[in-house]
């Protein structure tokens, strides 16, 4: 994965692009632009959402991992070797040109950690109920048997 270009924004995001195009057979290539906009998250992310239960939003603070990060991947499949490195640097200014306009929002980095926060807290909240189930019943010997369906036959 070779890296084109990285930029800081004005809204304290940071845009990488990078380049992991290989080849598909022969003379012929599989090219791949991916742009990330990666943003440190800090206690004002987590001040500005209303959360209930502070061990859940633990959870969510430690699978976030200090960042939050979109990532948009363009692909142009079975394109000629001669014609790789003109069309590369067309996607990457196509990035650059529509990509930062849209990224450097002020309010972008607050609607992104808002909606990877809510993503987040759906998943941790199902892996909590499945841990509290298994918690219950860690063994599976509170099973009856097989449930009697001798009424859905006839006789």
């Amino acid at each position: 994965m070779e890296m084109i270009e990285q930029r800081r924004l004005e809204n304290n995001m940071t845009l990488t692009v990078h380049d992991q195009s290989k080849t598909m057979a022969g003379d012929r290539w599989l090219i791949k632009i991916v742009c990330e906009a990666k943003i440190p998250v800090d206690e004002g992310f987590f001040a500005r959402v209303a959360e209930d239960d502070p061990d859940l939003q633990a959870e969510i603070r430690e699978a976030l991992g200090g960042s939050v990060t979109f990532s948009v991947t363009k692909e142009r499949t079975f394109v000629a070797d001669t014609e790789r490195a003109a069309l590369v640097e067309r996607m990457v200014t196509e990035i650059m040109d529509n990509m930062v306009t849209y990224l450097n929002r002020p309010d972008f980095p607050d609607k992104l950690f808002a909606r990877k926060y809510a993503v987040l807290r759906e998943a941790c909240a199902t892996a909590r109920h499945y841990r509290g189930l298994r918690e219950e019943d860690p063994d599976g010997d509170d099973d009856e048997g097989p449930a009697d369906f001798s009424a859905c036959f006839k006789e």
